[in-house]
């Protein structure tokens, strides 16, 4: 089974089509924000969906994975539409450009793939990041998902698959509590949490590899307070 970086090299795995989501997001921070072009985190682009979207929206985008597979995808596909953006190979608790702060970051079905005290890591460098007000935009697996227990745990509820695409990478899962508990080390303002609960009814041999229908998983919309406490009606 080739590596997850490998992965990137076939095209049946560089997923095209950015989320519905995603697209909200950018309108919601262009909503809050005057800035033009806004900076935008892509953490964990794979091979750059989202850094895509965004620079087609005009934004500023910046595109991190530790996949240099992924990561030379986007970098060819933003060169060959004439978009602007910068991706560099990095892991999720790295942000390769000390300059910068963003109204926005990015991070979809990434942020389990660690251990608990790396995604920790990366929740507050995140926070540490953004300018006040920005927001992030994240999806992280739910304890009520599928693969939940399946392989070998390395650690309380992480575990790692011998085999499937994601054979070697780690899964954390959290619970309600556990996920307030990642987002308690900063001041975060909880703008939104869900959990989408997916019932695969059916699952046919290798589905995973085909279904639209996503997994599931929390979703969190999060921002850095601002200076003052009107932060709601500015927006």
């Amino acid at each position: 089974m080739p590596s997850w970086d490998e992965l990137f090299l076939e095209a049946k795995y560089r997923e095209p089509v950015p989320e519905a989501e995603v697209y909200r997001f950018a309108s919601l921070l262009e909503r809050c924000f005057d800035d033009r072009p806004l900076h935008i985190w892509d953490l964990g682009c794979g091979a750059g969906r989202h850094t895509i979207a965004m620079a087609k929206l005009g934004h500023m985008v910046y595109g991190t994975d530790g996949a240099p597979n992924g990561v030379a995808a986007a970098e060819r596909l933003l060169g060959e539409l004439g978009l602007q953006g910068t991706v560099e190979v990095a892991d999720m608790t790295e942000c390769p450009w000390p300059e910068v702060e963003f109204h926005g970051v990015i991070s979809w079905d990434v942020l389990q793939h660690n251990t608990l005290d790396m995604i920790t890591k990366a929740v507050n460098g995140i926070y540490d990041r953004l300018v006040p007000g920005g927001m992030l935009l994240a999806t992280i697996k739910s304890d009520k998902a599928d693969l939940y227990g399946r392989g070998r745990e390395i650690e309380p509820k992480t575990f790692v698959l011998d085999t499937s695409k994601e054979a070697g990478v780690p899964h954390h899962y959290f619970n309600k509590e556990e996920l307030f508990e990642l987002f308690s080390h900063r001041p975060w303002q909880h703008l939104a949490v869900t959990e989408q609960i997916i019932d695969n009814v059916i699952r046919p041999d290798r589905f995973w590899e085909y279904t639209p229908f996503r997994s599931t998983t929390w979703g969190v919309l999060m921002a850095k307070p601002k200076q003052s406490d009107v932060y709601q009606e500015q927006c």
